[in-house]
């Protein structure tokens, strides 16, 4: 009896145990998710990120973009990586694209919420696999290293590839990156398109233009060096695949620059192109570009020479490279928030490139490079606040940008206080008028509309407030900016078509962009400023036009566009920084000096991150920035090879 009840328990047991295996089994292979595709949005640095997630029982099976606002030249990489990375790793766990960290985030937020939606565990794809043992460091070495391949770098490291096939270009971003890609384009004085167009500029002109732009706050043999070199670097960049068009001033939107002198060599193709070309030509030379693998650190020896820099690549490994002379340009410092709340105070934009993080500036200062220019940042036009952005977008899609249309013209701006603050005639004078905003409370201005001005621009065009594009017609102006066309075709048949823009602006109340009000004191109200003080700017603005004569700031006021008749809207621009411009004391020979200028042996500092070519702004003609990045790269390149090669 004994030994059958112990049979049976044995039995049992053995039962026991392979059903308890079997619902092991049956739970390690249940499903993971409801299979199916799902949809979610996230903001992303220019609003909703719309992300398509197809799942099957067991896995994550596509992630697609469906629509983005995302600025064009740098968004590609996190639209492209980051879904890539979700798929073929399974997992929520990926780091953020350098240089489009927001749109990385907003990818990994709806692909988030879409994992919910189909059943999944977010919280354990979160959780990233360690590494089972440390990366050992690579060793290698080259005659020079350029550290970011931007417009600086890689001009630096195509023309130090001229001179040796041992050139290095590091970029911390999954592709060509910085400013350059945005902007639109590079200064001259000789070139031969200036020459071929009978419109070569004034080295004594432009030398004066920085020396009234910064107040002789400037290294004037630095100022002089570079426009010396600007007419050669725009025609080493043509013949190196850079297409560039030379443009009259102001056919860009600038109307207070017609007349001036055509300094502008604009993109063709856009910035984004150009480098790439650049970066095509530099590796045809026989040079090395490693994307994705930040320098971290310069390696100096006993004499505080240096001698190479420490990176990162891509899959953790500390990368030590060897190297002769060593050229740092990583743009600046305009997404670095602590670098910007401390040297431009609580008062800040961020750049337009956010892995701008001041890399390469800290890294020189560490090798004992002295500072100067930290303060100078490039405030240009207007923008909208990052916190009404996302809502903007929402209500507007890609209507959005019809609001920026008012901002060229001479309507009426106050502040937050409700307070004029500047002449509005030189509102189009883009780097004064960033400059002015950046000075206003909270960074902002409210440009205020009323129907009557709506009214004539729904019937006529905004050609009868100002004609800013007449005088290129059957002469057409052509380049690109933002890696957008700017076609003075376009803009005259713009300019001349009747638009009304009330149902845009009636669409937007309530965004945090748009304000409307029966009368000037609802408006104020719903501007939230002192109604006494803004009727009163409204007031002096308008008996200014009445007389013929601004006494508060000097207005051509034949230009002013009265304010008069309600329904009235305020439109709400923050202050639009491209980026910061200095940090880094060189030489003319671009070289990073130390406080007493003397040189730091084998280091050189390029574009945004050097210091002397600006006071406290940016020049006031057309192509400054990026002229300055290019040639001073190109430079750098040349002379860090002529170090190497003991000249």
């Amino acid at each position: 009896m004994k030994t059958n009840l112990k049979k049976m328990l044995s039995i049992l047991l053995c039962l026991t145990m392979v059903l308890s295996v079997s619902a092991c089994q049956k739970s390690e292979t249940a499903s993971k998710y409801k299979a199916g595709t799902y949809t979610a949005t996230a903001n992303g640095k220019n609003g909703p990120i719309e992300v398509e997630v197809v799942f099957t029982a067991d896995k994550i099976e596509s992630v697609k973009v469906n629509g983005e606002n995302e600025t064009e030249g740098i968004s590609e990489g996190a639209l492209e990586i980051i879904p890539e990375k979700i798929v073929s790793g399974q997992t929520l766990a990926v780091d953020a694209v350098s240089g489009a960290s927001l749109s990385s985030e907003a990818i990994l937020k709806a692909v988030e919420d879409c994992v919910v939606q189909a059943g999944g565990d977010v919280e354990a794809l979160k959780v990233k696999t360690e590494v089972a043992a440390a990366v050992p460091t690579e060793e290698v070495n080259y005659d020079i290293v350029v550290v970011g391949a931007g417009a600086a770098g890689t001009a630096a490291a195509l023309a130090a590839s001229e001179y040796s096939q041992s050139v290095l270009l590091l970029e911390k971003t999954a592709k060509p990156m910085g400013a350059g890609t945005l902007a639109g384009g590079l200064f001259a004085a000789e070139s031969d398109l200036q020459k071929a167009a009978g419109k070569t500029v004034s080295k004594e002109w432009l030398y004066d233009e920085y020396v009234t732009s910064s107040s002789g706050y400037m290294n004037s043999l630095l100022v002089r060096k570079i426009i010396d070199e600007s007419s050669e670097t725009v025609n080493w960049l043509i013949q190196n695949g850079c297409k560039l068009n030379l443009v009259d001033a102001g056919s860009g939107a600038s109307y207070e620059h017609i007349g001036m002198p055509a300094t502008l060599h604009g993109y063709a193709e856009g910035g984004a192109v150009a480098v790439s070309k650049l970066v095509e030509s530099f590796k045809g030379n026989g040079g090395t570009v490693m994307f994705s693998t930040p320098a971290t650190d310069l390696i100096k020896d006993a004499d505080g020479k240096i001698i190479g820099v420490m990176a990162k690549k891509e899959d953790g490994t500390e990368l030590k490279i060897n190297a002769k002379a060593v050229v740092l340009a990583t743009g600046g410092f305009g997404g670095n928030e602590e670098m910007l709340r401390k040297y431009l105070g609580a008062n800040f934009s961020f750049g337009e490139v956010s892995s701008n993080l001041g890399d390469g500036i800290k890294m020189a200062w560490d090798a004992g490079a002295d500072e100067l220019g930290i303060g100078t940042t490039q405030y240009f036009w207007q923008t909208f606040s990052p916190e009404v952005f996302g809502s903007l977008i929402s209500t507007l899609g890609d209507d959005w940008f019809s609001l920026t249309a008012f901002s060229f013209y001479p309507h009426l701006r106050v502040n937050n206080f409700g307070q004029r603050f500047s002449d509005e005639t030189t509102v189009s004078d883009f780097a004064i008028h960033g400059a002015q905003i950046h000075m206003q409370p909270q960074q902002t201005e409210f440009l205020i509309l009323d129907s009557s001005v709506l009214n004539q621009i729904a019937t006529k065009g905004y050609v009868s407030v100002e004609d800013h594009y007449g005088i290129w017609k059957d002469n057409r102006q052509f380049y690109m900016e933002f890696n957008e066309p700017n076609d003075t075709d376009t803009l005259i048949e713009k300019e001349k078509t009747p638009t009304d823009y009330v149902p845009l602006l009636d669409a937007a109340v309530g965004s945090g962009a748009v304000y409307k009000g029966d009368t000037l004191e609802e408006l104020a109200k719903n501007m939230n400023v002192d109604y006494e003080t803004f009727s009163n700017s409204v007031a002096q603005y308008n008996h200014a036009i009445e007389s013929g004569k601004d006494e508060l700031f000097f207005s051509d006021v034949t230009r002013l566009v009265p304010v008069v008749s309600g329904p009235y809207y305020a439109v709400k621009y923050s202050a639009r920084n491209l980026t910061t411009l200095g940090g880094v004391k060189i030489n003319e020979k671009i070289q990073a000096v130390d406080e007493n200028f003397m040189p730091i042996q084998g280091l050189y500092v390029a574009g945004a991150d050097a210091g002397g070519m600006y006071g406290l702004s940016y020049v006031d003609f057309e192509g400054g920035t990026l002229g300055f990045a290019y040639t001073s790269g190109r430079l750098a390149g040349i002379n860090a090879a002529e170090f190497v090669n003991g000249k």
